[in-house]
C-alpha cells in the first residue's frame, strides 16, 4: 500500500511542476507601466442636454506585483495632462489557456465607491487591447496599451 501511496505523491508532485512550468510559459510577465490614450463616451446628463458626451482621456495601469497569473496595481485615469490623476486599485488576471486573455476590476478603497469599472483584455504582440466599462456612470472605451520603458 506505502509503494502505491508513494507512487502517487509522485504522479502529482510531477504533474503540478508540469502545471506550473507550462503556466510560467504562457503567462506574460505584465509588472511595469502600461498607458494609452482613448476616446471615450458617456451617457447624457442633465446639465449636457441629450446627446452623449465624447471626451479624449489618458489611462495608466501600473503593475506593480504579479504571482503566476493574478496581479495588481493603481489604476489612474484623468481626462488632460492639465488634470489631476484618478486613482483607483487594480486587480487582475490572465487565463490560463495561454490565450492572452485578461480580466480586470477596477475598484476604490472608499466602501462608498467600491467597484468603479469592469475591464475585459487581451495581452498581444506586447500590448493589451482593453475594452472599459463603468459600472458607476455608463462610460465605455477601448484602448491599447503599451509598456513604457525607463
Amino acid at each position: 500500500m506505502t509503494r502505491y501511496m508513494t507512487a502517487g505523491a509522485a504522479a502529482l508532485a510531477t504533474s503540478l511542476s508540469l502545471a506550473t512550468a507550462s503556466m510560467a510559459e504562457t503567462t506574460p510577465d505584465l509588472r511595469g507601466a502600461w498607458t494609452g490614450t482613448y476616446t471615450k463616451v458617456s451617457p447624457s446628463r442633465v446639465t449636457t442636454g441629450d446627446a452623449p458626451r465624447f471626451h479624449q482621456g489618458e489611462w495608466v495601469l501600473d503593475i506593480q506585483q504579479q504571482q503566476d497569473n493574478l496581479f495588481w496595481g493603481p489604476s489612474m485615469w484623468r481626462p488632460d495632462a492639465g488634470t489631476d490623476w484618478r486613482v483607483f486599485d487594480a486587480t487582475g488576471t490572465i487565463s490560463l489557456d495561454g490565450s492572452g486573455t485578461i480580466g480586470i476590476v477596477e475598484s476604490s478603497a472608499d466602501p462608498q465607491v467600491g467597484v468603479n469599472a469592469l475591464v475585459d483584455a487581451r495581452y498581444q504582440d506586447g500590448k493589451i487591447y482593453a475594452d472599459f466599462r463603468s459600472l458607476r456612470r455608463g462610460t465605455t472605451y477601448s484602448v491599447v496599451l503599451e509598456r513604457q520603458v525607463n
